[in-house]
């Protein structure tokens, strides 16, 4: 979000870089990742349920400012039963998602 309320509009591809922003901290803490962001929010990774996101988390893993998005999404169709378009799919919303609030950025 701006500062005025609008989302902010990121283009992405699988040839994007994703990284952690740098004015973020992201840390295992009690067996969970944990982000602080900019804002003072403070984000955990989980599934609709409430469980912790195991892809979620592996996600933030292989984040390592390097990896594409498509090569995130090359390794959870290696590690996890899911077909390549649903992978290709769901990383992009979680990291669009994590984009918005400032976890990670682009480039």
């Amino acid at each position: 979000m701006t500062p005025g309320g609008s989302r902010v509009t990121v283009e992405m591809s699988l040839s994007t870089v994703v990284r952690v922003n740098a004015d973020t901290a992201v840390q295992r803490v009690g067996g969970r990742y944990m982000a602080a962001t900019p804002d003072d929010r403070l984000h955990t990774f989980e599934a609709a349920d409430g469980s912790v996101s195991e892809v979620g988390e592996r996600i933030i893993e292989l984040i390592d400012g390097a990896r594409t998005v498509g090569g995130i999404v090359d390794v959870l169709v290696e590690e996890f039963e899911v077909s390549r378009e649903v992978a290709e799919s769901d990383t992009r919303q979680f990291i669009e998602l994590l984009l918005h609030k400032q976890v990670l950025t682009v480039g």
